[in-house]
């Protein structure tokens, strides 16, 4: 789902997509990536940590008091069901600035140092945090990169998201891929 939604947005920013592109060529040429590459690749990273912040996989997650509390003025009973919104939290003005807009450098070391914690949480956080985070974003990466390398996708449509159980399109994202017309092209013939 998270490829599907990069591929949306940059799609909809061809500017970005320009720029993920200038990146894959510069670092990996003709050659397929590796996860050697995967520390000069930091621009197609913040391109998947952006797509992340406005689509999450999940637009929420709960958990159990496991004790009575006190949050920010509001008092918690145990046993009661806590739900923080990723969607909710990944868009507040209160943490990043333009949250509608799709800004891969938001994501630059300058840019994020100081921000909250748990500003971006696209796996949750703390104990219960994904196991499998780490091998998502190398493996979102990579994809991406070698998607780049050989194509653009076009979109013409917009999408719609639906909050089942993980965040998806509200029926299909319509998309034709165009060939790059660079050296790293000739990897398809």
């Amino acid at each position: 789902m998270a490829l599907g939604w990069a591929w949306y947005l940059l799609a909809k920013n061809p500017e970005v997509g320009r720029a993920l592109r200038r990146e894959v060529d510069s670092v990996l040429g003709p050659r397929q990536p590796t996860f050697d590459d995967l520390a000069n690749l930091a621009y197609t990273r913040m391109v998947i940590d952006e797509t992340l912040r406005l689509y999450p996989p999940a637009v929420a997650i709960s958990r159990t008091a496991i004790g009575d509390d006190e949050v920010c003025g509001f008092r918690i009973r145990s046993g009661s069901t806590i739900l923080m919104s990723q969607w909710v939290t990944h868009r507040s003005p209160l943490y990043w600035e333009e949250p509608e807009k799709f800004d891969p450098q938001r994501f630059t070391p300058e840019r994020s140092q100081g921000r909250h914690d748990y500003a971006y949480y696209p796996f949750g956080g703390g104990p219960r945090m994904c196991i499998g985070d780490r091998f998502s974003l190398m493996e979102q990466t990579l994809a991406l990169a070698m998607t780049a390398q050989r194509f653009r996708v076009l979109i013409d449509n917009e999408v719609v998201p639906d909050p089942v159980f993980t965040l998806r399109p509200a029926g299909r994202i319509q998309a034709r891929l165009e060939r790059v017309s660079d050296s790293a092209a000739s990897l398809c013939a």
